[in-house]
């Protein structure tokens, strides 16, 4: 769904040779990959985007869709802010979630509009029944920054995501929050 400052290109070319590329393809078991069922689908997210930068606090809604992608080796989410009040440069992300079986990880790489850069990451899957955390680490003005997407669920469908980012003293100060509906 989304988070400030992500981008795009040779990540998924860094990725598959960090995931391994007989790793990417030797995928013994569906079961890690079928955690990942709650994301596919198409839904409406609305909620608020904290203050950060250049970037004042607003409500936010936006529209995403998910899918199967690469032979089913990973799932792809398209997340689109609607413009609106408030909302000078809606937001837009694309991020890929995938499972490294060497690893037993998920590995997740994310590409926005808002920087040149990306982030790359991974968990662990789904956590205490319902939530699923990412940890991922983008360079900002030099900097490693590390964010964190936590998604939660209602029944078989992705509900809410919460996005963190950790300040200069390592506290968790959330970016954004999102209730999710699937259409």
């Amino acid at each position: 769904m989304k988070r400030k400052n992500l981008a795009l290109s040779a990540v998924l070319a860094c990725t598959a040779l960090g995931v391994g590329i007989a790793g990417a393809r030797d995928f013994k078991s569906a079961a890690p990959m079928d955690q990942l069922s709650e994301f596919v689908g198409n839904g409406v997210c609305t909620g608020s985007v904290m203050a950060m930068g250049k970037t004042p606090s607003h409500a936010s809604t936006g529209k995403y869709h998910s899918e199967k992608t690469l032979d089913g080796h990973w799932i792809v989410i398209h997340y689109d802010e609607d413009s609106g009040a408030g909302v000078a440069k809606p937001y837009h992300v694309i991020q890929y979630i995938s499972y490294d079986p060497t690893k037993q990880r998920f590995v997740s790489v994310a590409f926005d509009n808002s920087s040149p850069g990306y982030s790359v990451g991974s968990g662990t899957g789904w956590k205490q029944g319902d939530a699923f955390t990412l940890d991922e680490t983008q360079v900002m003005g030099g900097k490693p920054v590390v964010f964190r997407d936590t998604f939660t669920r209602s029944g078989s469908n992705v509900s809410t995501h919460i996005g963190t980012m950790r300040d200069e003293h390592g506290k968790w100060v959330k970016t954004d929050e999102e209730d999710c509906k699937p259409l």
